[in-house]
């Protein structure tokens, strides 16, 4: 059995992907699997995907019954529904790891056994791009660098709940813990499927930041967050406010100040979304060249 199961879902990533699982076979800790979840691909994805599994017996390619198109956390969850390792992580199949992501994630857990899950801090990857003007940025989920956070701290400390804050980009679960949460919610089928699985965790488990950087986290207009407007990413934002107090509701959690943070979150967004139009002309402007 391996130590890490590795889940790469994908949709029509064909310029990346292979670049993708190259970095997950660059590891230094060699003792994994890969599950490769096609949810629905049209272009060449997936005869790349096929390819990659016939080469290495260590990948697998999987798919949804009728080659379907289920949304991310429905991905997510089958790749899981196929891991056979004591240890889960995801990567983005337009996203890349440094080569010590997994040995060094993996010995953050095994020395801290009551810690369900562990995460870095992603590189924003402009440079990927030659033509883009940004600069690559490391930024630290809360501004959080190697700190434990016991439940509900994460939850209090991290986005969404708090804002301009850092998500947590990529992890290694537990997969005991991951089972016990119930893995991601279907209903999430792009922006905030992550965090709806993470908040889980950050309400039962403890967890641990890391100030390493393990992940290049590309930035593109065709990822889910570049396709999203002001207005449409907060609307979807009330639409995880509202799941999160279904939580609540049915005793997912009880804790006051978690409590007093969605409130205050959901009670933010009407201005939100009345300012959406002139945030998103402010923030074409900054991207044209002098």
């Amino acid at each position: 059995m391996p130590l890490v199961s590795v889940v790469v879902i994908f949709l029509n990533t064909e310029r990346y992907l292979e670049e993708a699982v190259r970095s997950v076979r660059d590891q230094e800790l060699a003792d994994w699997e890969l599950i490769l979840v096609d949810d629905g691909s049209t272009d060449r994805s997936t005869q790349i995907a096929r390819e990659l599994a016939a080469e290495d017996e260590r990948i697998r390619y999987v798919d949804h019954p009728g080659h379907e198109n289920r949304g991310m956390s429905a991905s997510r969850n089958l790749g899981a529904a196929h891991a056979s390792a004591p240890y889960i992580s995801f990567l983005d199949a337009d996203d890349v790891w440094v080569a010590g992501k997994l040995a060094e994630q993996l010995d953050l857990l095994e020395r801290m056994p009551d810690v369900a899950m562990v995460c870095g801090a992603p590189l924003f990857w402009y440079s990927w791009d030659p033509t883009s003007t940004e600069a690559d940025r490391i930024v630290l989920p809360g501004g959080i660098a190697d700190q434990r956070l016991d439940p509900p701290e994460a939850a209090l400390a991290l986005y969404p709940l708090r804002r301009r804050t850092g998500a947590v980009g990529e992890v290694l679960v537990r997969r005991s813990a991951f089972e016990a949460v119930g893995g991601f919610e279907d209903r999430f089928r792009g922006m905030y499927e992550d965090q709806a699985f993470y908040i889980k965790v950050y309400l039962r488990y403890p967890i641990y930041i890391s100030s390493r950087c393990w992940l290049l986290y590309r930035q593109h207009d065709a990822s889910h967050c570049g396709q999203s407007d002001r207005a449409d990413a907060w609307r979807r934002r009330g639409d995880f406010l509202d799941w999160l107090r279904e939580l609540e509701d049915v005793g997912w959690f009880d804790d006051r100040r978690v409590s007093a943070a969605i409130r205050r979150r959901r009670r933010e967004l009407p201005y939100l979304i009345l300012a959406a139009p002139m945030l998103q002309l402010v923030d074409r402007l900054r991207r044209v060249p002098d």
